[in-house]
């Protein structure tokens, strides 16, 4: 069971991986924007 879930989460990365080379640039920026905001995501809702 624990080398399926590893499997899975590595074929889902290269997924991802492949997905994005296979964007057009305005993708990928849109990408690498959304990438940039994520450490700060979870503050963002904070009152």
């Amino acid at each position: 069971m624990k080398n399926l879930k590893k499997a899975l989460l590595l074929a889902g990365l290269l997924g991802m991986a492949a997905a994005y080379m296979a964007a057009d640039d305005s993708t990928k920026r849109y990408i690498a924007h959304i990438g940039k905001q994520v450490p700060y995501l979870p503050y963002r809702y904070f009152i």
